[in-house]
């Protein structure tokens, strides 16, 4: 059934992308033949499972308007959470019982209700005993399940999310429209949620993701199972993890350093009682219920002064702008500059020297700019490029507004093209710092990438240059020839296409079986099937290599006559005499040789499937050799085998 469920997401994805080239873009990219065939396909699994998608194409969900929202009595008090911002807070609170750690999710908290198999209703969390009925709004979600298979009463609840992407897309039609923007994702979440035409919330996007049961006619005694049982039914549900007293700190230390690559904002962690009846029997106050504890982020907002606008010119062409501001301490971190990202956003916030700002940490991490709560808008920016002083002009490449250097011979461009290259997730060639590049750049060495694999014909001339020598010279050069045989995801990445860094060249070289002519020659659409590939992004491949008039797939070709690329990850793959392959692993407390995201690599290499958390489906057990923790008891009470951190690294040799 899984399989089936997430053959239909797939389905689902696939044909509305097809519907978009061909109704919107007018650039279709398949027969007709092919998306009937599709589309019979998703519609006979969605007979046979009884799971339909809000967003499927076999359904017309319509904008709904209506006149006011309807008050809705809760099954069960919808209460906060006690919080802290002090680990030691939570250690007390977890009181020698096991727990879920996850997100604290930042949107608009909803429950949904289904009988039957059927989607009935959602209730926004309001005040006291009553919330509002948004059932027409959030049909319009792109991930909310019309039906399920599941017969009898089930009542779940999550949260409403905008994703950030969407975020900027939507604040920057706002701004086009001379509308109000939204201050966050959160704001954006719950404005959407609460239109009285759902139409306008069905342009936004937004997704549910599911986090507890409410009430169902099964009794399930475990949180982890809880949210098994939701994501077989086909709920997006929230990242977690079990975990106890002797590994919460470097559970929360993971979760932490994935903060920036969360599509979404979060404002902190849940902890969460594993047993239920035990949580349910701790009660609740007023305020919250005992049941689970919230670690929080610092997100106040602090104030500062603004100074001015920073530029640098990328290798895109694109001139960043950042804003300079007086320092503040935020959390033990004093940071003095924030991105403006594009030029609507710099706009928005009608700087003057001097003015009054706020600032905050999104997502915990990154300093941004809340508000100007002076907007005196007497800060203009110098429309000359900070590098080579030609004119700037705007572009509206996707929906916002940037600002880009029209010099083609920009030695910004050409310096941080060439330093992206060579750095070590790219060609990794030691030796060639950005001042020698410049250096290369300026005597015309070095005019496209090929040209580093050609450097040999001016040996007599670099020998000669300042801080080089005979020496130095082999020894570029014997970096540059190390070089020549790469794997094409840091091939990829070396080439330097927008928003595609390294997470993004491992999935595409995935994706398409570690070939670069089947990714210079796809379509959009194939590209659109990319994981964690959006539109844009999507888009940003398709034009890099087959944009009218640019020379980009003549320049990989050319490349191709001095490197080689290997497929090392296809290699580890193939390797069925490990022991993961086919298996089911988990790795629990803190290690001396990986870190837990490394573990978890490995294992996939080898074919072995890595857990969301302890469970007695496991096959394997890792253990950490610094501090261990009770699921190594338990695994082996459970049968499954442990394998102490020495043991691991025997194995993987």
């Amino acid at each position: 059934m899984k399989n089936k469920i997430k053959r239909i997401q797939e389905l689902v994805s696939v044909l509305n992308n097809y519907s978009y080239q061909y109704y919107v873009l007018d650039r279709p990219e398949v027969e007709d033949k092919i998306y009937d065939q599709l589309y019979e396909e998703l519609l006979n699994l969605e007979k046979e499972t009884n799971f339909i998608l809000s967003s499927s194409p076999t359904q017309k969900v319509q904008g709904e308007v209506i006149d006011s929202f309807g008050e809705v009595k809760y099954t069960e008090l919808m209460l906060s959470a006690d919080k802290s911002k002090d680990i030691e807070d939570v250690i007390k609170f977890m009181n020698n019982q096991e727990c879920i750690l996850s997100w604290k999710l930042d949107g608009l908290t909803l429950v949904l209700r289904y009988d039957n198999g059927v989607f009935k209703q959602a209730i926004t969390r309001g005040g006291g005993d009553f919330g509002e009925d948004v059932t027409h709004t959030v049909k319009t979600f792109t991930n909310i399940p019309l039906t399920i298979d599941y017969k009898g009463y089930l009542e779940i609840r999550g949260e409403g999310l905008v994703l950030l992407n969407e975020f900027e897309r939507i604040n920057t039609e706002l701004i086009a429209n001379n509308e109000e923007p939204y201050s966050n994702a959160r704001s954006l979440a719950a404005g959407s949620v609460r239109q009285l035409d759902a139409n306008i919330t069905k342009n936004r996007n937004l997704i549910f993701i599911a986090f507890g049961i409410v009430k169902c006619d099964i009794n399930i005694s475990t949180k982890v199972k809880q949210l098994d049982y939701l994501y077989d039914l086909g709920f997006d549900v929230v990242e977690h993890d079990l975990t106890d007293k002797t590994d919460i700190e470097s559970q929360i230390e993971y979760f932490k350093n994935k903060l920036s690559e969360l599509p979404f904002l979060t404002d902190g962690l849940i902890i969460e009682f594993d047993n239920i009846e035990y949580g349910k029997a701790q009660g609740f106050t007023g305020h919250h219920t005992k049941n689970m504890y919230a670690l929080k982020w610092n997100d106040d907002s602090y104030e500062t002064t603004f100074r001015e606008v920073e530029r640098n010119t990328t290798r895109t062409g694109i001139v960043s702008l950042t804003a300079i501001y007086d320092k503040i301490n935020i959390d033990g971190t004093k940071p003095t500059r924030a991105s403006l990202h594009n030029y609507d956003i710099f706009e928005k916030f009608q700087f003057g020297v001097g003015d009054i700002i706020t600032v905050y940490k999104a997502n915990g991490v990154i300093p941004q700019i809340e508000d100007n709560l002076t907007r005196s808008n007497t800060y203009k920016i110098e429309m000359k490029c900070p590098a080579c002083g030609a004119e700037i002009e705007i572009k509206t490449p996707k929906i916002a507004r940037f600002l880009y250097c029209t010099n083609d011979n920009c030695p910004a461009k050409m310096i941080d093209k060439f330093s992206h290259f060579v750095s070590k997730k790219g060609f990794n060639i030691e030796g060639l710092s950005e001042k020698t590049i410049e250096k290369f750049i300026n005597k015309k060495f070095i005019k496209e990438f090929a040209d580093i694999f050609k450097l040999e014909q001016y040996k007599n001339q670099i020998v000669q240059m300042d801080g080089f020598g005979q020496r130095s010279y082999q020894k570029l050069i014997n970096a540059i020839e190390k070089s020549k045989n790469i794997e094409l995801h840091k091939f990829i990445f070396a080439l330097g296409i927008p928003q595609i860094g390294e997470g993004g060249s491992k999935n595409i070289s995935k994706h398409f079986n570690n070939d670069i002519n089947k990714i210079m020659n796809t379509s959009y659409i194939q590209l659109m099937q990319v994981k964690d590939f959006g539109d844009v992004t999507a888009g940003n491949v398709y034009e890099y290599f087959n944009y009218p008039g640019n020379k980009n797939k003549q320049m990989v070709k050319e490349l191709l006559n001095y490197v080689k690329i290997e497929n090392k990850e296809e290699t580890k793959m193939v390797n069925t005499n490990s022991i993961f392959n086919g298996k089911k692993a988990y790795a629990t407390g803190t290690f001396s040789n990986f870190k837990k995201e490394e573990i978890k690599s490995l294992l996939e290499s080898f074919g072995c499937e890595f857990g969301s958390g302890y469970a007695k489906s496991l096959d394997f057990l890792i253990e950490g050799s610094v501090k261990s923790s009770s699921k190594v008891v338990k695994a082996k009470k459970d049968g499954i085998r442990v394998i102490t951190e020495s043991e691991f690294l025997q194995l993987i040799k």
